[in-house]
């Protein structure tokens, strides 16, 4: 897709949708309306149909990650799960867009899905997916699975950030499952067996128990796995999942359905990280001018960006205090560059029109 896409008679996807009285409504006692935001290629379009969003924070949290690719794309395994990130469209398209969605939704949450543009083979079960089209995948570990009627929620620090286990849950990992550590399949088997005799030991200490094909941050390892770790310890936040089976359209009865789209508004990627990027050079003039003219993809470019949003105690460990840049002003570039372009934001994206969306 480019930007020259002939969009026809199609709306500014900000239209604000009055469509509150032609779309079931979600019951007053339990409706909550929430802002949220998505990046992803233009061709995905903007509705959050099967797809995840974040609040400011949590959205950062995944977006900040782009800046780690340089590095962590370099020469990697093909065993390496940064394939994960090197490869997401997500991450890498040329032509994405970052939307932000006003919804009313249900505020009973269900279990959080991860949903991602499939490239033939769904990441999470392996299994055959629809290329160019959202996967969606339930993180229930529970047992009680995600209903597909309310919108999912996942804490970014509880799911993200590092974690240090409970003695007793260490004594019981390595009880019943030290000797399995030796391979990935086999630990995983083995933590699936003997789930219900871990005491006090939640869903992170379980995937770091096990060996990752993830690079983790220890003595040994490059500073962006440890900038990687160290990014959810400082933004927080939250992602939600939104099933196209939730949405409110006129065909749902009341109580049927878990979200409905109030507005949106759809701008370029590039502009809004001019603008955050713009903000954080601000805060290390020194070190980025040391560097020379902006290169993003040099080490020393990457090295003041992160040492300037998290300090330089993230280089090395995910325990130590962080420092950098006061989240609210990266905060605030983020949310500025969804203001009117006349009062400093960027200019929107032409996308089909909600009504064009809803089926």
């Amino acid at each position: 897709m480019t930007w020259t896409t002939n969009h026809g008679s199609c709306k500014f996807a900000t239209l604000a949708v009055s469509l509150g009285t032609a779309l079931a409504q979600i019951s007053p006692d339990v409706a909550k309306n929430i802002t949220v935001y998505h990046l992803n290629p233009a061709s995905a379009g903007a509705l959050p149909a099967n797809m995840d969003t974040g609040d400011v924070r949590g959205d950062l949290y995944f977006y900040l990650g782009q800046f780690l690719l340089p590095l962590e794309c370099k020469n990697v395994s093909e065993e390496s799960m940064s394939h994960f990130d090197c490869d997401n469209p997500e991450r890498v398209d040329p032509n994405r867009v970052v939307t932000r969605a006003d919804l009313e939704i249900d505020k009973r949450f269900t279990k959080y899905s991860a949903c991602n543009l499939c490239n033939g083979t769904d990441p999470f079960s392996y299994k055959p997916c629809e290329k160019g089209k959202y996967v969606c995948d339930c993180f229930s570990q529970t047992g009680s699975g995600c209903d597909s009627k309310k919108v999912g929620i996942e804490s970014v620090t509880e799911h993200f950030a590092p974690h240090t286990p409970t003695e007793a849950c260490n004594n019981s990992l390595h009880a019943s499952c030290g000797n399995a550590r030796h391979s990935i399949r086999s630990c995983y088997a083995c933590l699936k067996r003997h789930t219900s005799q871990f005491r006090g030991c939640d869903r992170r200490d379980l995937e770091a128990f096990c060996p990752s094909r993830w690079q983790r941050c220890d003595a040994t390892a490059p500073e962006w796995a440890c900038w990687a770790e160290n990014i959810p310890r400082k933004t927080g936040g939250h992602w939600y999942s939104t099933m196209k089976d939730g949405q409110c359209t006129d065909a749902a009865t009341p109580g049927s359905c878990g979200w409905k789209v109030l507005s949106l508004k759809t701008i370029k990627a590039d502009c809004l990280k001019e603008k955050l990027v713009s903000t954080i050079e601000s805060h290390g003039p020194e070190c980025f001018d040391s560097c020379g003219p902006r290169n993003e993809t040099s080490s020393c470019w990457i090295t003041c960006f992160f040492d300037t949003v998290l300090g330089t105690n993230a280089r090395h460990s995910t325990f130590e205090p962080l420092g950098g840049i006061p989240l609210a002003e990266v905060e605030k570039s983020w949310t500025d560059a969804f203001l009117p372009k006349d009062e400093g934001g960027c200019e929107e994206v032409a996308m089909p029109s909600l009504s064009a969306l809803v089926v």
